[in-house]
């Protein structure tokens, strides 16, 4: 009997933390953004060098994040990124096989740009996600200033040209984890964690969920 004692230990210590397992995952840098239909402004505005992610399953996702991602202290309740403005411009992804995304719809391959957005708080969106911190995806041709600041209205419709619907493209953020790394959490989706310097100079940690959707 005593010789179980660790093995339960270590699946009751497992069953607390629960929580973040790593996935079978390969991160490599990559050189700057090309994508096509990209703009100078878009490729001024991001890292010299992206990330290219690719899963066990051969999906496969390459990021250019921003070179300076602005963020201003304000409160949020429960927010996990209260300090990003909505439509704030994260980034650029290139997706060569398309992707699903948290709502579950398709987004065709391509490249696109990745602007935060948080869930609005109304009935249409209540319950929808654990977290109301969303990356929207826009067609890098529908968006070729970074700077641009879009209303809620626009932004919507923007994304929308992604999924060829009413409904945004949704990429959902989750609680960040150790830069660099893909880990599975509790709720079954994979996430991808990256370090930014903030144009505080400081560090922001963004978990980005790349495989995964909504609980129907």
């Amino acid at each position: 009997m005593a010789q179980r004692v660790p093995t339960l230990l270590a699946v009751i210590v497992l069953a607390a933390v629960g929580l973040r397992s790593p996935a079978k995952a390969q991160i490599q840098r990559t050189r700057a953004l090309s994508a096509t239909g990209a703009s100078d402004e878009l490729k001024h505005a991001v890292e010299d060098k992206g990330y290219r992610v690719t899963l066990n399953d051969g999906w496969t996702a390459e990021f250019w994040f921003a070179k300076q991602l602005k963020t201003a202290q304000k409160d949020v309740p429960g927010a996990l990124y209260p300090e990003l403005a909505n439509a704030e411009f994260v980034g650029v992804v290139n997706l060569p096989k398309g992707m699903t995304d948290f709502r579950g719809q398709a987004i065709p391959a391509g490249a696109y740009t990745l602007r935060y957005q948080l869930l609005p708080q109304d009935g249409n969106h209540m319950g929808v996600s654990p977290n109301p911190d969303f990356l929207l995806a826009i067609p890098v041709a529908s968006d070729a200033d970074p700077e641009s600041r879009h209303l809620y209205t626009k932004l919507v419709a923007l994304s929308g040209k992604a999924t060829s619907t009413n409904h945004p493209a949704v990429i959902a953020l989750d609680s960040a984890g150790d830069p660099g790394s893909v880990v599975k959490d509790a709720q079954n989706v994979t996430v991808f964690t990256v370090a930014l310097t903030t144009s505080a100079g400081a560090t922001e940690k963004l978990g980005i969920v790349v495989k995964g959707a909504a609980a129907q």
